[in-house]
Formats: structure tokens, sequence, C-alpha cells
């Protein structure tokens, strides 16, 4: 009785019913890094997973199609110190940049799905539709 009951505290512990797909909040930092650098490098395998990160808020400014400054493009980063990497993320609903915004390297968490885009005729690749708590 006493294994069954460990069994299920276990298992509540490791697949809530609104967890996401890959929780990056609860992994060991060697697993972190690993699981941040497959999704970097193999992108495509991640699409539709939902994804859960906690991190430092960053901004990258994006360019036109002439590789100059677009004050109408900026992408939102999460930072995560123990994958000595980023993801990128949008944010779902009209939030606006820096007014509906923490401050820079701020600690964040973010969830939301994996997904792919286009821009100036490129794919990127970025948790999408986020929710993100600061």
């Amino acid at each position: 009785m006493k294994r069954l009951s460990v069994l299920l505290m276990l298992l509540a512990l490791i697949s809530p019913a609104s967890a996401a797909d890959i929780d990056l909040t609860k992994m060991s930092k060697t697993m972190l890094f690993a699981v941040v650098l497959d999704i970097r490098s193999r992108p495509e395998q991640y699409l539709g997973k939902s994804v859960r990160m906690s991190g430092k808020f960053a901004i990258i400014q994006g360019v036109d199609a002439q590789g100059q400054p677009d004050p109408d493009k900026i992408f939102y980063n999460c930072v995560i110190p123990g994958a000595q990497s980023s993801l990128e993320f949008n944010v779902a609903g009209e939030l606006y940049y820096p007014e509906d915004f923490p401050d820079l390297e701020s600690t964040i968490t973010v969830e939301g799905v994996y997904e792919k885009y286009e821009d100036n005729g490129k794919v990127y690749y970025r948790v999408g539709q986020s929710e993100i708590d600061f």
C-alpha cells in the first residue's frame, strides 16, 4: 500500500492535467542545457508542443528587408541562465512594449506552444501565443 501511495504522489508531481509538454522550469541545469540545445538544433521536432520556461526578459530589435532597424519589430526573448541560451516568444493578446512588459532582465515565466513563423522571407521559431508572468 505504501508503494502505491508513493507512486501516486510521483505521478501527481510529473503529470498534472495542465502541465506543459516541455517544462524547462523543473529541469536540472544539465537537462535544461541539453533540451534547449536540442530545441534550437532540431526545432521542427518541437512544433506544436507546449513549452514552459523561466528566465530573464530581453528584447531583440528586428530589421527590415534592407537590414535597417525596424522600430515596429521587437522580438521578445526569455534568457534561460542554466541553458546559457534563450528562446524567443510571442505573447497572446494585445500587449505593447514597453508599457505592458516588465523591465529588461526581470525574471519572467512564459508558457505557450512552439511554432514556426516567417519574417522577411526567413523562417524562425518561437514559443507562440504565450502567457507571461512577471
